[in-house]
C-alpha cells in the first residue's frame, strides 16, 4: 500500500501512538464508570474532560505493565475527586504537571506518595 509522499513515518508512528492512548483512556472511563454506577453521575462534564486528560497524561508516563495493572473499577468517588482536584490544579498552575501526574499516579496505583517540596 502506497501512501502519499508527505506522510512520513513519523506521522503514522504519533498517530498510532495517540489512537492507543484514547482506546486506554475510553477503556479505563468505561471501567470507572460502570463500577461507580450512580455515583458517577455527581461528576460535570467538565470534571470527566478533567479526568480524561489526567489518565491520558498517565498513560504518555507509565509502562503498558503498570497501566494493564490498575484497578479502575476499584477506584473510589473520593479518588476520582481527588484526581479530578488535582488536575485543575495543574492547570491553575498550582502545582507543576510532572508533580501533579506523580500525585495521580499514586491514586491510581495505589502507592503511597513520596512528598516533595514543590519547587
Amino acid at each position: 500500500m502506497e501512501r502519499k509522499p508527505d506522510i512520513t513515518d513519523e506521522d503514522v508512528g504519533i498517530q498510532a501512538f495517540k489512537l492507543r492512548k484514547e482506546k486506554a483512556v475510553e477503556r479505563a472511563m468505561e471501567k470507572i464508570r460502570r463500577s461507580l454506577s450512580r455515583s458517577f453521575l455527581q461528576f460535570t462534564q467538565e470534571d470527566l474532560q478533567n479526568l480524561e486528560w489526567a489518565l491520558g497524561e498517565c498513560w504518555t508516563m507509565i509502562g503498558f505493565h503498570e497501566w494493564d495493572n490498575i484497578a479502575f473499577s476499584s477506584l473510589k468517588p473520593e479518588e476520582i475527586s481527588k484526581i479530578i482536584s488535582i488536575t485543575r490544579d495543574i492547570f491553575k498552575d498550582r502545582i507543576k504537571g510532572k508533580t501533579g501526574i506523580e500525585k495521580i499516579r499514586s491514586i491510581l496505583t495505589k502507592k503511597p506518595q513520596v512528598n516533595k517540596k514543590e519547587e
